[in-house]
Parts: C-alpha cells; structure tokens; sequence
C-alpha cells in the first residue's frame, strides 16, 4: 500500500530555507566652492535558498574632485570590494537526476545512504549530506581606481584625462570529505584550489569644443583616443585520498596518489584601442543633429582583422519648442528622435583565432613516470573578425502637465552579421568544435513606458510606472550549415532542443511531435505498414513513448524534429506603484511575460523513469487494465527513452509579484540642530 508510506521525505523542503537578505549602507559628503568629496560604506549579507550557501559582501567609495587652478580640475575616484560566496552545495533541479532534491524519491529519508532505485541500488551522496559536509566558497577582493584631470585652456576648450587601474583576486577553495556517505572506506577527501589575479589599465583622452552664436546655432565637438590593457594569472591544485579532513586544502601535496594529484597555471592577455570624434549641433533647443565615428582594434581577432569602423548618427525635433506650440502650455516636451548606428562586439577570450596546444600527463606509464605529451587542441581562425550590429531606433517623448504625466515610445531594429559561434567539425578532424563568424540575426521590437504622478500632495503622493514591450529574434543566416545547435537533450542519442534554424526565431525550441504511447500490440503491427511513429531504438513495448515519424522512413532522426515554439514572449513588462506617506514610503512592483514557451527538462526523468521521483501526473498513467487509453508513459518502463518532444513544451507566461518595499525618512536636522540633514 503506497499510502502506508505517508508524505516520505520531501527533499527540496529538506535543504532550502527562507532567505534572509540585509543591506546597511551609510554616505558623508561635503562640498565648497573649490572641492568636494564623498565617501560611503556598505554591507550586505544575501542568504541563498539552499541552505549554507549565500554572500556577504562588503564595498567602501571615495570621490574626490578639487578646483586646483582656474583652468585645472583634477578627481579621483576609488573603490574597494571584499565578497565571500558560499557556493551551492546541491541543487534542487537541473541536469543532476541523480542527485538534486527534485528528482530524489520520497522513500529515502534524509540521513540514508543508499538508493534502491538508481542503477539497481547503490550508496548515494544525499542532498543533506552535501549541505552538512561539503565545503566550497569564493573569496574575492575587487579594486578600482580612476584618477580625472579636466584642463580649460581658453574658454569653451575642454582637455580631459581619465588613467584607470582595476585588480581583481579571487580565491576558491573546495573540499569533498572521506566522511561523503558514497565514498568507500580509506577513499580519502578531494581538495582543490584555485588563484586568479587580473588588472587591467585604461587610459582616455578627449579634447572638446563648444560654441553657440547669438542666433541660436550650437556646435559640440569631440575628438578622443583610449587604450587599454588587460592581463591575468591563474593556477589550480588539485588532488584526491586526502586523509586528514581538518586540514582540507592547507596541504594539498599530502596526497598519498600522486597520480590524483594535478596542477596548472595559465597567463592571458588582451589590448584594446579606439580613436573616435562626434560632433553635435542643434538651433534653438529645437533641432539636434549628432554624428560619431570611431576606429576600434582589438587583439583577440586575427592579425588581418584587427580593427574595424563603426558610424552612427542620431537626429532629433523638439516640437514643443516650437512657435507654433507655444499655447500648448500642458505640455512640457514632445520630441521626436531618429538614429541609426553601426556597433561591434568583441566578447571573446584572447587568443581564440590562433591554433593552441594542450599538455597532458595522462599517459602511460614510462620507467616508472609519466612523460608530458602535447597535442593540438584548437584549430586557428585565419578570418575571425568583429560582429557588427547595425540598429535603426525611432522614439517618440511626450511629457505634460508639468511632468504629471510622461510617455516614452521607440522602435528599433538591427540586424547582426558575422556572428561569434562555435561551429561543430567532423570528428575526423579531431576536433568538436571551431571558432567563426558565421550567420546574420535580426532583432525588432517596441517599447512604451507610461510614468505619472498620480496625486501629489504635501503628506500624500502617489506615482505609478508602467512599461510593455514587444521583442522578435530570428536567424536570418546561418552560411552552409542547415541547423546550429544551442543545447541537445542528455543521453546518448541527444537530439536538439534549442539551436538556431533560417527564417526561425533566434530562441527557437526544437523537439519530436508526441504520439502518445503504444497502448497494444495491433497498433505496433498497423504502424510496421504507415510507419506513422516510432520510438526511441525501434521499441514498441506497450506503455512505451512513441513520436511521429515525419518522413515515414522508419528512423528517429533530426528530419523528425519540429518547430515547438519561441522561448521569447509575446509581450513583457512592469508596473511599479510608490506610496509616500508623512515620510513612509511604501512601493511594490509586479512584471509579467505572456506567451513564451519552455521546456521542462525534468520531464526527461521524471515521467515513468523507475529511477527518479515522479511528477503527480503520473497517478493518471497508462495501465493496461486501470488506465488503457492514457497517453501518458506506464510507471517504471521508460527508463530513459523520454526524448524532447511537444510532450515537455510548456507555456512560459506569468505574473510576478516581484518586489515589496518599506521605507521610512528621518529628518536629521531636527535631532542634531542642522548638524546633519538627509
């Protein structure tokens, strides 16, 4: 009787909690003719929904700006981060069937070590047992500094320099006891470390020029230049059969193996220049016109392919400026806004279009060593260059009522080309995969903000913003290739799930038509004729999963998958209302996304697996004698043959109430005579 079991355990309840989330923060500033200054510190201590994990992050700021000379300004600008994350010991959900709380079957109680389900039974690292004896976390101490010289010659002339300096270190250590419940006896604990320190310097220079005549005419210019150089170091150990778990990573070469025992160090670095000049002009507030132009290289793309130009420009009418509109005296701004651009992106690790070599001592054994072997581990791209974006953006603003009441429209639209993929090569190669530009996107889409002040009174204000947007994605081109993978189902015979097709959206869901189950064995017979469907390796046992076979060719293959769906919505936005009474501030915020689609990955194992937990619906199963005409999977027969399919697909809609916010103002001057003021 399975209700003799009760509840059981319920393993995402076991090892999640509450989360706590605090943040203090405190400011001074000061200011005078010539100077100012300003300096804040802040706490935060954020609880991660899994229990023991979380960050604690400390962050201190200093701005300084000083009038040395009539025509000198000079700044500085600094600040210093220390975070300390406790990393996820499990998870809840994923890709980890065998482990994370979801899939976990009731029936084990939380200080069990073994799964009778998994594999014909074998002892398991629990969730609990993670949370209670792993240990894993990030140290990280962030700097940064900016120092700003501002010269004015002769009036209207602006030479301005900004050197910056930023450092980061980061220190994870993770130990895995011999007390882990799957570990067996004398195994040893597992210890790993890991040290990175980056820094990059920055330097920009610009030179500006403003002039307005008598009649209106104004001229903007600026011409600039900016370099920057970033460098990194990293190192790794690690080693298993540790046997004195106090110590953890403290002695990492008293590994008893030293075949366990594995370190390496790496170096990185990347350059960046940019020369560029804009000017802007506009006659009487009314009229803008703006024009860009800028040179920038980079030195993660081949030697040939360096440097690239990007232009843009930018227009702008200010109608409420106008003669004309000078009765309309409701309304404060009504500009129309028009550009067009030309933009690049460069996010890729240094040194992708360059052929490398990877080391390994993973060899036989020679003499009583292992020899250090090196082999090809990436093919160079000759060709690879910048991916260029080229957006078109025209907006509409609209404020009234003495800023009672504002409204922002815009539509956009770019199209991306020579997009930054990693294309998969023939095995034969000996090689997965190579860097490229290849293909063309295009991105379209419409924004509305509505902001307004609702009621303002002296003890009494309420304000309200809403916002709706409208956003497409599609694959204009993907070169020679029919299909680009983004993500495949798990298991041996992985099939698409997401990827990128021609003429389909960017964020496409692929995946098999589910066809229900073979619910007797007439219907296998009939469809040995139609090939109608087919299973996953040919299997018609009843109860058993089966898909339409688009070709009718008897084989489950990529001509079989189908459009499923567009992860983006339809539509997406907030709606913010603040409340602020006799110094209480009180504001929620909800946002919502209508009309995308998801897959439940979880489905893949939790839908008649015999290994995993399994979802409520699955009381509705198929049952030759209970339940014969469900089309839902029989209990404890699929294994793993669920495949991506219209059966996973879900609508991804919803409605959030993402945010609550309380807050009261003090008024500092009152208790300490003027002294201070908020």
């Amino acid at each position: 009787d399975p209700f003799s079991y009760g509840e059981g355990t319920n393993w995402i309840k076991e090892i999640s909690r509450t989360a706590m989330y605090q943040n203090y923060a405190l400011s001074l500033s000061s200011h005078n003719k010539k100077s100012s200054y300003y300096a804040s510190f802040s706490y935060n201590d954020t609880q991660g929904i899994i229990q023991a994990s979380g960050q604690q992050r400390f962050t201190g700021r200093i701005n300084l700006d000083t009038q040395l000379f009539k025509w000198l300004k000079v700044g500085y600008k600094g600040s210093y981060t220390w975070r300390n994350n406790d990393v996820n010991k499990t998870s809840i959900g994923g890709t980890a069937y065998y482990s994370a709380a979801q899939y976990l079957s009731p029936l084990i109680k939380p200080n069990d070590n073994y799964n009778p389900l998994h594999n014909g039974g074998q002892r398991i690292n629990t969730p609990r047992a993670l949370v209670d004896l792993d240990t894993y976390y990030h140290d990280r101490h962030t700097m940064n500094h900016s120092f700003v010289a501002d010269i004015e010659p002769v009036k209207n002339l602006h030479i301005k320099s900004v050197f910056s300096y930023y450092m980061y270190n980061r220190h994870t250590f993770r130990y895995y006891p011999g007390t882990r419940p799957a570990k067996t006896e004398a195994q040893g604990g597992d210890a790993y470390r890991y040290e990175s320190k980056e820094q990059s310097f920055s330097s920009e220079t610009t030179v500006g020029y403003k002039w307005k005549s008598k009649n209106g005419h104004a001229i903007d210019v600026l011409g600039g230049f900016s370099a920057y150089s970033f460098g990194s170091h990293a190192f790794s150990l690690s080693g298993s059969g540790y046997m004195d778990d106090a110590v953890k990573w403290n002695n990492m070469n008293a590994v008893l193996d030293k075949e366990t025992y594995s370190a390496s160090t790496s170096y990185s670095k990347k350059t960046k220049m940019s020369g560029y000049a804009r000017i802007n002009y506009n006659f009487k507030s009314r009229y803008y016109i703006t024009a860009t132009g800028r040179y920038d290289g980079a030195s993660n793309f081949a030697a040939n392919n360096k440097w690239a130009f990007f232009p843009s420009a930018a227009v702008k009418w200010n109608i409420a400026a106008e003669n004309w509109m000078k009765d309309a005296k409701w309304i404060d701004d009504l500009s129309i806004r028009l550009s067009a651009g030309l933009t690049g992106n460069d996010a890729i690790g240094a040194y992708q279009s360059l052929a490398a070599m990877s080391s390994t001592t993973g060899g036989y054994l020679f003499d009583g060593s292992q020899p250090v072997a090196f082999y090809r581990s990436r093919l160079d791209s000759p060709d690879l260059t910048w991916e260029k974006t080229a957006s078109y953006n025209a907006a509409l603003d609209w404020s009234m009522f003495k800023g009672r009441l504002n409204i922002t429209a815009e539509a956009y639209m770019s199209k991306t080309t020579d997009l930054l993929m990693s294309l998969a090569v023939a095995n034969q190669t000996g090689y997965t995969s190579r860097l490229t530009n290849i293909g063309a996107t295009s991105n379209k889409g419409l924004e509305l903000s509505i902001e307004s002040q609702n009621i303002v009174k002296p003890n009494f204000q309420w304000s309200t913003s809403f916002t709706i947007s409208h956003n497409t994605q599609r694959v204009e081109d993907i070169g020679s290739e029919e299909f680009i993978s983004a993500y495949n189902s798990p298991g041996n015979s992985s099939f698409m799930m997401y990827g990128y097709v021609k003429g389909y959206p960017l964020n496409s869901l692929w995946g098999f038509k589910y066809g229900g189950i073979w619910k007797s064995k007439a219907e296998a017979e009939q469809n040995a004729v139609t090939k109608t469907y087919i299973s996953k390796s040919g299997s018609t046992s009843l109860g058993y999963p089966r898909y339409y076979d688009i070709d009718h060719n008897g084989t489950l293959d990529r001509e079989d998958l189908i459009y499923q769906g567009n992860a983006d919505p339809v539509i997406y936005g907030g709606l913010q209302n603040t409340f602020y009474i006799y110094g209480l501030k009180l504001s929620f915020y909800f946002n919502y996304s209508l009309g995308g689609k998801i897959y439940n990955y979880s489905e893949f194992f939790m839908t008649g697996s015999y290994c995993t937990n399994q979802y409520r619906y699955m009381e509705d199963r198929w049952h030759p004698l209970r339940n014969p005409n469900s089309n839902i999977p029989a209990a404890g027969g699929t294994g793993y043959s669920m495949l991506p399919s219209s059966f996973m697909v879900h609508d991804s809609s919803y409605l959030r109430f993402k945010n609550i916010n309380v807050s009261y103002d003090f008024d500092l001057r009152k208790v300490t005579k003027k002294h201070l003021k908020t």
